[in-house]
């Protein structure tokens, strides 16, 4: 039923109530770029509470330009940077997802897993559901408009109803005309945050970005929790009694930014506390200590720290190329 198989990262990012956002978004988006190289997206509402999307295959700087980020007006909008976990690559399956319908449009962004996913995507489609991609992330979108006595309901009800479907790791942002939803997995697996600007808030898988855009920390939403963020403010649910932290030690070792705050431990501080505890369990005869670029050098630190070896430039990384362990095969990771 679950997969077997190493599933990796994307980056999700929103705004609300903070002018020119998708140009906040943007910006959001290419502190997150690490976590996703393949495609990205923007999708915004304007003033009169139309949903406009620009999306494509590449960086944040190749897809968006000063004529296509023009475009997208309004004080809303959320975004995503792409690596392939499910379904494949290809431009139907960039996101954000835009889905247009009779009670609302609403866009899409996820970050992480549904385990579940081909047991869902079957149960929606005996049901009348065509799916426009190949992602497990569309599928949230189906659950929450799957039966018709609850189009009419308020949205945050079909909301949890959907959420309790899925199994994985996930942070999803959904927005709406005039409202933002944020949530995160029972498990706590993959991480979102919230920040402010101003009288406005923006959302997003690191914090990292968050200095970028001029946004103050404010929390983590938290496991299990639905946050909806309109001209109430925040409001906070929970959507299952079983809530966990048990956040993916790929965010640590890997994934995030080392001047990220991951559930308020800095990620390089845990990886170069982590080199301590390597050196102390399982030490070497050594003459200097090389980190691996990036991810590792924090390590290295903490290991030349507790060692007194001396800490060396042994490998370089070409800066004109993306991060090789989340090509989308191994015969480019190779090349890479």
């Amino acid at each position: 039923m679950f997969s077997k198989e190493l599933k990796e990262e994307c980056g999700v990012f929103g705004v609300w109530g903070v002018p020119h956002a998708a140009e906040v978004t943007y910006y959001g988006l290419h502190a997150l770029q690490h976590r996703g190289q393949e495609g990205c997206g923007i999708v915004s509402v304007n003033d009169n509470g139309e949903l406009h999307r620009v999306k494509g295959l590449g960086l944040v700087t190749e897809v968006f330009n000063s004529e296509n980020l023009g475009s997208l007006h309004g004080d809303m909008a959320i975004g995503h940077v792409r690596y392939s976990t499910h379904g494949g690559g290809g431009i139907e399956n960039v996101q954000p997802f835009l889905f247009k319908h009779n009670t609302g449009d609403f866009a899409l962004v996820h970050n992480g897993n549904v385990v579940n996913s081909a047991q869902l995507r079957k149960y929606l489609e005996d049901r009348g559901s065509l799916f426009q991609s190949t992602s497990d992330s569309e599928i949230l979108a189906h659950l929450i408009k799957k039966e018709p006595v609850e189009r009419n309901s308020p949205r945050i009800y079909p909301i949890m109803e959907a959420l309790n479907m899925i199994e994985g790791a996930f942070a999803f942002l959904v927005m709406t005309n005039h409202r933002i939803y944020a949530m995160r997995d029972k498990y706590g697996l993959r991480p979102l945050s919230i920040g402010r600007i101003g009288d406005g808030y923006v959302l997003s898988s690191e914090t990292c970005a968050f200095s970028v855009v001029g946004a103050e920390f404010v929390r983590d939403v938290e496991p299990g929790e639905v946050i909806t963020i309109d001209h109430h403010g925040i409001r906070s649910r929970k959507y299952s009694d079983y809530q966990r932290h048990a956040m993916c030690a790929m965010e640590y070792i890997y994934f995030s930014r080392p001047d990220s705050d991951i559930e308020g431990r800095n990620v390089h501080s845990f990886r170069k506390e982590s080199g301590k505890i390597l050196y102390r369990e399982s030490h070497v005869d050594a003459d200097i200590v090389v980190g691996v670029p990036d991810s590792s050098l924090s390590a290295a630190s903490g290991y030349a720290e507790a060692s007194g070896l001396p800490s060396e430039m042994g490998l370089i990384k070409n800066r004109y190329i993306g991060r090789t362990f989340i090509q989308p095969s191994q015969e480019m990771r190779d090349k890479g």
